[in-house]
């Protein structure tokens, strides 16, 4: 699939690794600070999320050797974007690779695994500089091809509240909301108060 000489793959290079951290770190900046990696440091937040990503479980919009955008899959607890104590030990020290891993452990006691019949979408990010170009759409119909030949019934994500305009698209993609989750005690210092669970059913 190919839109404007985007690419649409599964395989990067090391390089296009990193882009895809820096990307993924800028896109949820406000997350990773209070919720995730506990630093305003870009390059080492971005240098966590570059030990831990499992790449292969992508699909990453590429252009000229640039990634533009990438959704990240998970099926069942094959997560995405797990991050690892190794991960923060190395970059950080020992103790404070501690305390950041344990932090973000208690985040993800509510990112339940995703029922074998399902495929969750966790993240998907498209590049300031490219957006409005389709490439979200072209990841997501990619996503959904993806999901029917691996034999998945439901291609399912989270949108928080202050991001109405992807809600947007994933309803004109074919999504519903099947639950709205009141976060704020425990998400306002990220930015948003609310999450929409929404399904889309893959026939």
């Amino acid at each position: 699939m190919e839109n404007d000489n985007i690419k649409i793959t599964n395989v990067l290079t090391r390089v296009q690794k990193k882009q895809v951290a820096r990307l993924y770190y800028e896109a949820f900046t406000k997350k990773f600070h209070a919720l995730w990696i506990f630093t305003k440091d870009r390059t080492k937040a971005a240098e966590v999320l570059f030990e831990s990503l499992r790449y292969k479980n992508g699909l990453y919009a590429v252009r000229d050797e640039r990634v533009l955008g990438f959704i990240g899959l998970e099926k069942g607890s094959d997560f995405f974007s797990p991050l690892y104590y190794s991960s923060f030990c190395k970059v950080f020290s020992p103790i404070d690779g501690l305390w950041r891993y344990l932090a973000y452990q208690i985040y993800r006691l509510i990112h339940r695994p995703a029922d074998k019949d399902v495929l969750h979408i966790d993240p998907i990010v498209v590049s300031e500089q490219a957006r409005g170009k389709g490439i979200g759409t072209s990841l997501l119909l990619r996503t959904f091809e993806l999901a029917k030949k691996i034999g998945r019934k439901q291609v399912v994500l989270e949108v928080v509240d202050t991001n109405p305009k992807a809600k947007r698209l994933y309803e004109r993609l074919g999504f519903r909301v099947v639950k709205e989750e009141n976060t704020g005690l425990l998400t306002k210092r990220a930015g948003f108060k609310k999450v929409y669970y929404m399904v889309k059913d893959i026939s």
